[in-house]
């Protein structure tokens, strides 16, 4: 008599098969989610040392007695992104990535780079795109946005082209964008007057870097990162009548709501000058009595005031967009630079 499976028994294991093979399929869906996941955490995360330790190796040898201009900026109220931008000196071990000879017909010792131990150096959210069709950060969608460090390095050689002038008259953008260098000294820097820096405010936070991923001669020598959606900086200072550090500009001066953001008076776009000869600002702590606005405390800051640390909040994106926290997409990080003094 031969013997076979029951109709039962074979309806019984397909079943089975199917719940092995429908188990297995939700382990190996899960194992790849998990590992986009871990490879979308790991691209944040390189990301973000490759920023804080960028800042922390320019930081550290931050010119404190320099001029510090920081841009505050984003297009309306309550926009959770920012487009800071912070521009200082500081001292280091520094050399060009470009190659001047094709743009400096004078020199005729071949290609050749500029190195030195003191730069000028920026940080901020780039345009992106080609020549007459880039886009700035705040038209593009957050994961596409870059950030930018520009570095002009101090030196004397008399190869290079005698820029910015003392009068700054030959301040420009395309200058700025292409050259590497300063050929101001450090000390001639300090002695730039207030009225000189509406051109230097202009070129170096109104037209933002610029890079095309295309064109590596523009784009080397600015990329710090890709992935920035925004990029935010605040200043500490110490507050007599609350005796403790405070963070300008914040949502919440007070920390408990009672007193207005600091951009609702100031506008949404605005900056600071330190260590610029004849400056000096004031910002009011404003609250609301009866629906009517009042001033509560005054704070003036002389030009030779200096912020005690910086703090960059910034959110990162992975290039496929697989991070999500808390239903927003990306990873919100915050670092903190202490200045001395």
């Amino acid at each position: 008599m031969k013997k076979g499976f029951t109709l039962i028994e074979l309806v019984v294991a397909v079943a089975l098969l199917s719940m092995v093979l429908s188990f297995a399929g939700v382990i190996f869906n899960v194992s790849i989610e998990s590992h986009r996941t871990a490879k979308a955490n790991a691209e944040i995360m390189r990301n973000l040392r490759a920023i804080t330790d960028q800042l922390n190796t320019d930081f550290a040898g931050i010119q404190t007695d320099a001029p510090l201009l920081i841009w505050f900026e984003r297009q309306e109220p309550n926009d959770p992104n920012r487009y800071d931008q912070i521009m200082f000196f500081a001292n280091g071990d520094f050399q060009s990535i470009q190659l001047y000879n094709d743009r400096e017909p004078d020199w005729e010792d071949g290609y050749r780079t500029i190195s030195g131990n003191v730069a000028r150096i920026h940080y901020g959210q780039a345009q992106i795109g080609t020549a007459g069709n880039s886009e700035d950060p705040e038209d593009m969608d957050e994961q596409d946005r870059m950030l930018a460090r520009r570095q002009h390095i101090l030196t004397a050689d008399e190869g290079a082209e005698n820029w910015p002038a003392e009068s700054m008259s030959n301040f420009d953008f395309d200058r700025n964008e292409w050259y590497e260098h300063d050929s101001l000294s450090l000390a001639e820097w300090k002695t730039v007057e207030a009225n000189e820096y509406d051109t230097i405010v202009e070129v170096c936070f109104d037209e933002r870097p610029w890079i095309d991923m295309d064109d590596p001669q523009i784009t080397f020598h600015k990329l710090m990162c890709e992935g920035v959606g925004s990029f935010a900086i605040q200043w500490a200072y110490w507050d007599d009548s609350e005796e403790r550090f405070l963070w300008f500009p914040s949502e919440d001066p007070a920390g408990d709501g009672s007193k207005s953001p600091h951009f609702r008076w100031m506008g949404d776009k605005f900056g600071v000058l330190f260590n610029v000869p004849g400056t000096s600002f004031i910002f009011r702590w404003e609250f609301i009595e009866d629906g009517d606005v009042k001033y509560d405390t005054a704070e003036t800051f002389e030009s030779s005031f200096y912020p005690k640390a910086l703090k960059f909040t910034f959110r990162l994106y992975d290039s496929k967009g697989i991070i999500n926290e808390d239903g927003e997409r990306g990873r919100e990080f915050t670092h903190i630079v202490y200045l001395g003094g």
